[in-house]
């Protein structure tokens, strides 16, 4: 169970063919189209041309490459697959002039051939990023005055609950803005900074030589930090242009205890540190509006 769960994820993020493919490949004889074709519609709709590098082929796929090469002479030329034909039993593929000529078999008028389907190479594409109209524009679209309730959670269940508002304002710098936590009435003032757009990057400056990375995605603004023995993770998230949820998970920044590293006959499990959440602050934040 394990290996076809690592396969279909590995399916999912490398779509490229997981198996491999038997490539076509045949031998026999090769004629050519007669100049009267030349203008007339292929079985895919293209406009046949004697000029080009093209061919028919009774099954394979359109758009099909393959290798053609002259048994007897050793020429080869690859041609493109956008027709059907020939129908004769004795012949597996009519070629252009253009490719007749090529492999040298104009004035025998038919060649014996080898063909050679040939896989078209992968190309080395960026993955486009796909749109989501779900998405807001960080930070422009979360300035403002916000405030709700932050509840302190343990093991216990709630332990506290403190009035809390963030203000977050544009400065006279550029890329750098307010970014005020007011908890009760003790104000936390830091600086959000833009530290790579190209990456959505930033931080969280407190001015005091403490700058925490952090990041957004998908309507998010993410910390991942360990201080004083704790390892600590910050979430602000958008939900609606009204409404932010912030929540704090804190826990000790040690592993509570090590699993995994399991190696069988059939497959290997990886080590896994496991780390423990003690407290959790959670709050639903509303837009003050002016």
């Amino acid at each position: 169970m394990y290996k076809i769960f690592t396969l279909l994820i590995y399916c999912l993020f490398f779509p490229l063919p997981c198996f491999s493919q038997n490539l076509y490949s045949a031998s026999g004889t090769a004629s050519y189209y007669a100049n009267i074709f030349d203008g007339r519609k292929t079985a895919c709709g293209e406009i046949f041309s004697n000029k080009k590098m093209t061919a028919a082929h009774p099954t394979l796929p359109f758009g099909t490459l393959v290798k053609v090469t002259n048994s007897k002479n050793n020429k080869t030329v690859v041609v493109r697959i956008n027709d059907r034909g020939p129908y004769a039993k004795s012949r597996i593929i009519d070629l252009s002039r253009a490719a007749a000529d090529s492999l040298g078999m104009i004035h025998s008028g038919w060649a014996r051939v080898k063909i050679e389907e040939i896989q078209p190479p992968i190309l080395d594409v960026e993955t486009p990023i796909l749109a989501d109209a779900g998405i807001f524009r960080f930070p422009e679209d979360w300035l403002g005055k916000w405030k709700g309730m932050l509840n302190i959670y343990s093991s216990r269940g709630l332990e506290k609950q403190i009035p809390i508002q963030l203000e977050i304002i544009v400065t006279d710098s550029p890329n750098r803005y307010q970014w005020t936590i007011i908890y009760d009435s003790i104000p936390r003032n830091y600086e959000l900074v833009l530290r790579d757009s190209a990456k959505s990057s930033y931080s969280l400056n407190e001015h005091n030589g403490i700058d925490i990375a952090s990041s957004v995605t998908g309507n998010r603004l993410i910390s991942r930090f360990s201080l004083s023995g704790n390892l600590i993770e910050s979430e602000y998230h958008l939900i609606s242009y009204d409404e932010m949820i912030f929540e704090i998970s804190t826990g000790n920044d040690s592993r509570s205890w090590t699993t995994g590293n399991v190696v069988s006959e059939n497959h290997d499990i990886p080590e896994v540190h496991v780390f423990d959440v003690s407290q959790v602050q959670y709050a639903r934040l509303e837009r003050v509006n002016k």
